[in-house]
């Protein structure tokens, strides 16, 4: 009976032996699957983070975004700057429109300058005589225009006389007055002057009789 008891025994321990030698190998799978699943969520987990480290790295930065603003704008003034500099070599143009160039000093003509006159002026319906007392000099372009002038000074002098012998006082009391003679003389000497033009008429001393 000891015998048989005890071989019950050792049966029943190997058939334990048995049943704990499966759960063991299933344990073993379980902690491979799970490893298996850990490593492959490390590897994805380190693959977001390589790509956002990408993306930052590609990203513009804010220094770079200004400096490109700041070219593009420094660009757009270059651009501007050589607009206005083709404009502004226009500018010879431009400058003949806004004033007349100041004469060098070669532009300058060739002066007469005559004898002073005592005029006098007309003063209808007056019993006072009203004269002018004037000194004129003529702007001529060249040597040979002088020559033409001084030769013709008696007819210079005539045609200038009988000018101031037309005008009334009042028309030689402002400034705008006198400029009108001066063109006027000048216009009646260039009417017979051949050699050049007179280039214009100054009176250098200007009194008129109270």
């Amino acid at each position: 009976m000891a015998a048989a008891a005890a071989d019950k025994d050792t049966a029943s321990a190997g058939a334990d032996a048995g049943a704990a030698a499966p759960s063991g190998g299933g344990g073993s799978k379980l902690v491979l699957i799970l490893t298996g699943v850990n490593v492959i969520a490390t590897l994805g987990m380190i693959g977001i983070l390589f790509m956002s480290f990408q993306k930052e790295k590609n990203a513009p930065k804010v220094g770079d975004i200004a400096a490109q603003a700041t070219g593009e704008h420094g660009g757009g003034h270059g651009e501007a700057a050589k607009a206005e500099g083709g404009h502004g070599g226009g500018g010879g143009h431009g400058g003949g429109e806004a004033g007349k160039p100041a004469k060098k000093p070669g532009d300058f003509g060739k002066m007469v300058t005559l004898e002073q006159f005592t005029v006098n002026l007309s003063t209808p319906g007056s019993a006072a005589p009203k004269f002018v007392r004037v000194n004129v000099a003529i702007e001529m372009p060249n040597e040979d225009s002088e020559s033409e002038v001084n030769s013709k000074m008696p007819q210079v002098r005539n045609a200038i006389i009988d000018f101031f012998n037309s005008k009334r006082p009042a028309d030689l009391a402002t400034a705008d007055g006198r400029d009108y003679l001066k063109e006027e003389i000048k216009s009646a000497l260039n009417g017979f002057l051949v050699t050049g033009k007179v280039k214009g008429v100054f009176f250098t001393n200007f009194a008129l009789s109270s």
